[in-house]
Parts: structure tokens; C-alpha cells; sequence
């Protein structure tokens, strides 16, 4: 491992068919600080070159592990990759974010240490450069923050999640296909943790589903879904959310 500062943190990251992302991610944390003691990628036997992305970079992360299950949900690769771990902090990131800045990782763990959440997000920016994606997350960020007053909305592109609590109400569900992590977060907060919006980092995120659908109609669908699991249930409700199919953006 490399001579530099290693904090008590377990990075975990869910892959199928990653390969034109994961080895920007990897690049990125490698670039860091701060290295984490542990970072483990649990891929659901990937068909592209996700593997060899990986394995290139083995050398300039000898803590990373990698551990291969067939796929059924991402919570339920998640999971593995908290089994698999024993630092008392996770990061949970997806393969398609991106830590810009060498002091990234750093200042995301310092305002942990610092305000002591159970479970926190750093802000999303997309990866592009299109004034519209970067509208889009502007206003989904904003809804999230305010989401937390009513009915929290929160994804795992990065999600901090203290070990204890995240043991203690029993992890991801892996029966929920999507909006697990949404899941995750509301047992947490009805077991009194404690949620916070981290200000001292922003982390970038592939704009490519909201690409993909279209903006708006991609919004529309995630609004419909959440008010769909308040109505109805997460039981009778589903959402077309697609995994492993994206191919590199033009």
C-alpha cells in the first residue's frame, strides 16, 4: 500500500458491464490523499472488459479485492462487499462516479469525522459539460435537501453509511431492484440516525440515464415511481431502470 495517510473506510462498488467507467473511477481514487483501508467491487459476472479495467489497476491499489456473484440486485452485491469488509465507515459508490479532485476523498472523510452522520451524500455533478445536465442535477439536488423533511430521496452514487447502523437495521433489502438505497436510508432515519448533506466536496456522476431518457421524461419517471411507494407501496410499484446495458457516450 502506498505511504499515504490510510483512513478507517471500506469503499464498495457494484459493477455489471462497466468498462468504459470503472477504470475512470479507479484512476480518480488512486490520484487521492487519503487511501481507504479497504475497496472491494463485487461484480455480477460482467460481459464486457470490467474485469480487465480492473485488473489493470490492481498494482496501484493492492488493497482492492474483487469478488464475482450472479446477478439479482445491486443491494444484494453491496451486501457482499460489506461482508467482505471490516472498517467501521463504508462508502457506497456507483462505477460511473468520479472524484475530481486529489482532495476529494479527504474532505468527504473529514466532514464525517466531523459532524458524525449515520448516513451521508456528498452533492452530484454531472460528468459533462452541457449546461442542461448540469440544470437537471442543480434541481435534483435541491429536492433531495428538501426531501428530507417530508420523504427522503437518496441514492447510493455516493452514500456514507456508518457499519453499526447499517448492521443493526439489517442492510440493503435485496429483494428491492430499485430505489434500495432510498430504502436503506428510511430504515435508518426510523431507527433515529442521523442524516447530513455533506458541503465541503462535490462529486462528478455520469449524466448517461438522463441522457438516455431525456431529462424531463427521466424526471417525470422517478417522480412517479417515489409517489407510486407512498400510494401503493414499494411492493406494487415499479420503474424501467435499466443495469449493465449502457455503452461509452459520444
Amino acid at each position: 500500500m502506498s505511504d499515504k495517510q490510510i483512513i478507517d473506510l471500506a469503499i464498495i462498488i457494484p459493477t455489471l458491464n462497466e468498462e468504459y467507467f470503472i477504470g475512470k473511477l479507479l484512476d480518480s481514487l488512486i490520484k487521492q490523499t487519503v487511501q481507504a483501508r479497504e475497496f472491494v467491487i463485487v461484480d455480477a459476472y460482467s460481459k464486457d472488459k470490467t474485469i480487465a479495467e480492473i485488473k489493470k489497476r490492481e498494482e496501484l491499489l493492492p488493497q482492492l479485492k474483487y469478488f464475482q456473484i450472479p446477478r439479482y440486485t445491486v443491494a444484494r452485491q453491496r451486501n457482499l462487499g460489506v461482508k467482505k469488509t471490516k472498517s467501521k465507515d463504508i462508502l457506497f459508490l456507483d462505477a460511473d462516479m468520479e472524484f475530481k479532485h486529489s482532495k476529494d476523498l479527504e474532505k468527504y472523510f473529514a466532514e464525517v469525522l466531523n459532524r458524525k452522520p449515520d448516513v451521508a451524500v456528498a452533492k452530484n455533478l454531472p460528468d459533462s459539460n452541457n449546461w442542461k445536465d448540469a440544470v437537471y442535477f442543480e434541481a435534483e439536488d435541491l429536492l433531495f435537501k428538501l426531501s428530507k423533511y417530508f420523504w427522503p430521496v437518496i441514492t447510493a452514487r455516493n452514500l456514507y453509511v456508518k457499519r453499526k447502523i447499517f448492521t443493526d437495521v439489517g442492510g440493503f433489502n435485496e429483494d428491492v431492484a430499485v430505489g434500495e438505497d432510498q430504502e436503506l436510508v428510511h430504515r435508518i432515519l426510523k431507527s433515529n440516525g442521523k442524516l447530513v448533506f455533506l458541503k465541503s466536496v462535490k462529486l462528478h456522476t455520469s449524466a448517461r440515464r438522463v441522457t438516455k431518457d431525456g431529462r424531463f421524461r427521466h424526471a417525470l419517471k422517478m417522480v412517479l415511481f417515489g409517489v407510486n411507494i407512498i400510494v401503493k407501496g414499494r411492493d406494487k410499484s415499479k420503474v424501467d431502470y435499466e443495469f449493465g446495458k449502457f455503452t461509452k457516450l459520444k
